[in-house]
């Protein structure tokens, strides 16, 4: 059994099928991101969410760990879901610079929640992401069974 990989902090995909379902079915999500202990945190969206965080990893001085995400049937609607969460933070005044935000985890949580009700945007948590790719998986698996 290989080990799961756990990138800030949440478990990922980490077989090669996985990964594949996971790029053809074009999930997005919408992450707060920062160091494990809140503040500051970066709002944003990511198709490759494992990719982004490493690169974000690079330019941070803390480790990083996500704090909430909300996946998407994909991108434009992260980004609707993205923008409508900033500009919330944004009526706040709680913009440092770029996309970091002077907002504590649970802040950043609330205002992805109002803006998921705001837009009316069906999400879903990171959990039932990698449920949803490992059910396609295992349907493949059993229908080549069957035809074989």
């Amino acid at each position: 059994m290989q080990k799961t990989e756990i990138v800030c902090g949440l478990p990922w995909l980490h077989t090669k099928p996985e990964r594949a379902i996971f790029s053809e079915l074009g999930f997005a999500c919408v992450y707060a991101v920062g160091p494990s202990g809140g503040r500051p945190l970066r709002i944003g969206w990511s198709k490759q969410l494992k990719d982004r965080m490493q690169e974000l990893q690079l330019g941070c001085w803390k480790e990083l760990q996500i704090h909430d995400i909300a996946w998407t049937a994909g991108d434009m609607l992260a980004i609707r879901l993205f923008n409508e969460a900033v500009g919330l933070l944004d009526k706040a005044k709680r913009r440092l610079t770029g996309d970091w935000f002077d907002v504590t985890p649970e802040f950043a949580q609330q205002a992805l929640r109002v803006a998921t009700d705001k837009t009316n945007i069906p999400t879903f948590s990171h959990v039932q992401m990698l449920d949803k790719v490992r059910d396609v998986r295992k349907k493949r698996i059993e229908a080549a069974i069957r035809n074989a």
